[in-house]
């Protein structure tokens, strides 16, 4: 009786083809890990836009330089010396200098045990969405803690007083009366809501303008309800002192026929007032101070080993006494004038193993970074609170 045989193809075969390993799975665990991390985050991936980042190697920190305004001149006349310096007053300086240091937070991790017993009797795959869902978790986070800090930078007060070397953010808040300060509600999905939106919007493109704050790559983030809001912008014409609102953009606008970066078909909105619009579920919206945070929020807020204070901390609730921001605005740092600064130890980790002592599968993603606000003056804000 012949004997039958055949060829067969191993998939997790490691560089060594005559080998029989599962090396390549843990390549498949971290390619996982990292697509999904990158597929979620809006901040951390457009870093290079309105963030400074530095690697750290052998050291915990790093150090900004937070340059001033530009120095005034003055005419001069040939044969004498230039000293500029006297011609501003005694001993002032006339390019202010500042720095900021940003510290490494300890390693962000997130990682699961899955029992040998669920995977030998599942009939399906768990292990790839549970990367996915690693990767996805620490970008949220991440992202969280930078939509924070730039609300906190837009909200922040000059703090070099002597030559303004530290100015501060932009704010547009509109204040609204007490119980009624859902976004919602503020700006509702209706073509009042929409114009509310848009007025806010220009009134803060202004304050950067204004401050003469570089108009290329300026991002603006915003929240779902203000995506939906923005569906219903109108054209508005007037009569005489009557202000009306023609119909509702139609529906069937097709991008591909215009030059305009919005189509409503689509629910595509490109660019407002000079802004790259990005939504984000990841906006401050509660109370993240204190000692007593519990989940997401406890991990979103920390600041150092004990937990409490500092940073990424604050309130955003759209109370009396602070401010629930709707959209954040970030702005190039082509001046040499980041938003923020980010400080990484180490950049995203994966790591997956068999416990035999637990008969479970470890599987973890892990990233050792920092941040902070450097120039609240490349950042803005559009916020609600309640009067």
């Amino acid at each position: 009786m012949a004997t039958m045989s055949g060829n067969f193809e191993r998939t997790l075969l490691s560089t060594n083809a005559s080998t029989n390993t599962n090396d390549m799975a843990l390549t498949i665990f971290s390619g996982m890990v990292l697509e999904s991390f990158n597929t979620a985050a809006v901040f951390y991936d457009r870093s290079n836009s309105f963030m400074s980042v530095k690697q750290l190697t052998g050291a915990a920190s790093a150090q900004w330089p937070i340059i001033g305004k530009d120095p005034v001149g003055t005419y001069h006349v040939p044969g004498t010396f230039i000293n500029e310096q006297a011609s501003q007053g005694t001993n002032v300086k006339r390019i202010q200098m500042f720095y900021k240091t940003i510290t490494a937070d300890e390693y962000l991790v997130n990682g699961l045990d899955v029992p040998f017993t669920d995977l030998n009797i599942a009939h399906f795959d768990v292990l790839a969405p549970f990367a996915t869902k690693l990767g996805r978790n620490l970008a949220k986070t991440l992202d969280a803690k930078m939509a924070i800090l730039a609300t906190k930078a837009s909200l922040a007060a000059q703090q070099v007083t002597s030559g303004d070397v530290y100015s501060a953010g932009f704010n547009v808040n509109r204040a609204v009366a007490s119980s009624n300060g859902s976004i919602s509600t503020v700006y509702p999905a209706s073509p009042e809501g929409a114009y509310k939106f848009r007025a806010d919007l220009a009134a803060l493109c202004q304050k950067f303008d204004e401050e003469s704050v570089p108009d290329g790559s300026r991002y603006l983030f915003i929240t779902p309800a203000i995506k939906t809001a923005l569906r219903f912008e109108t054209s508005w014409s007037s009569t005489g002192s009557t202000v009306t609102a023609s119909p509702v953009m139609p529906s069937a606008y097709n991008n591909e026929s215009s030059s305009d970066a919005s189509d409503v078909a689509t629910r595509v909105i490109g660019n407002l007032e000079g802004f790259k619009i990005v939504v984000t579920n990841n906006m401050p919206s509660a109370d993240l101070s204190g000692a007593s945070l519990t989940g997401q929020n406890a991990i979103t807020a920390y600041s150092g080993a004990a937990g409490t204070g500092g940073k990424y901390q604050g309130v955003f609730t759209g109370g009396t006494t602070n401010k629930k921001p709707v959209a954040i605005a970030l702005c190039s740092a082509d001046t040499g004038s980041p938003a923020i600064g980010m400080v990484q130890a180490s950049g995203l980790q994966t790591h997956m193993e068999d416990d035999q002592r637990r008969n479970t599968k470890f599987m973890k993603a892990q990233i050792m970074c920092g941040m902070d606000f450097l120039c609240p003056w490349s950042a803005g804000s559009i916020t609600i609170s309640e009067s």
